[in-house]
């Protein structure tokens, strides 16, 4: 009985040292690049992985943009008109209509002006627009916006462009909306006189 005991305890351990030697030699040749590892895609962290978001429901539009000679605290306009003066203030005024979703809306607004050639000479970027936040037990809101913007005498007169964005991000949707209007030179009596095209730029 001892005689096999001791039989089976040698064969284990004769076992064990060709395991070892055989881990060791693989080793070696792995590190001598005599054989190659292929390596596993199953080892590829799970954070690596880019998920596609899913796109919620709601709706987002931008309802009225109008111009204004002056917008009261009211957001009443006096004086709408799409013709203004060279270096005078140029008020306008926006209702958003969005969607709530979870009891919330959030607005961001952006918007930039192309002058007559086509050119963009005042973009009010992401680092500098306008966040809107309100919880609303409703599941769609109207929400009244008025801003303002100078366009300075040295600029030409002609037809400007001003690009409304407007985005939700909650509801994951954006809208924009392009109105025009007309800018005119008036001397100091407030008489329109026209510039010669020398007279664009100082």
């Amino acid at each position: 009985m001892k005689t096999k005991s001791g039989k089976f305890a040698i064969e284990i351990l004769i076992l064990m040292i060709v395991v070892v030697l055989t881990s060791s030699i693989i080793f070696l040749l792995i590190q001598a690049d005599v054989i190659a590892v292929k390596e596993s895609n199953s080892d590829v962290s799970l954070l690596n992985m880019e998920f596609i978001p899913i796109a919620r429901e709601g709706y987002l539009s931008i309802n009225e943009l109008i111009f204004c000679d002056y917008i009261d605290e009211n957001y009443g306009c006096i004086g709408k008109s799409d013709d203004f003066a060279l270096g005078n203030k140029v008020n306008f005024r926006f209702v958003v209509e969005s969607s709530a979703y979870n009891g919330e809306i959030k607005i961001i607004k952006n918007y930039r002006i192309k002058g007559p050639s086509g050119n963009v000479f005042l973009d009010v970027d992401e680092s500098n627009n306008f966040h809107f936040d309100l919880d609303s037990d409703k599941k769609t809101e109207f929400v009244t916006f008025k801003d303002y913007f100078f366009i300075g005498k040295d600029l030409p007169e002609g037809e400007y462009t001003l690009e409304l964005i407007v985005e939700n991000p909650l509801i994951m949707k954006k809208t924009t909306l392009s109105k025009k209007f007309q800018m005119y030179f008036f001397d100091d009596d407030g008489f329109l006189e026209p510039l010669e095209e020398d007279d664009y730029y100082d």
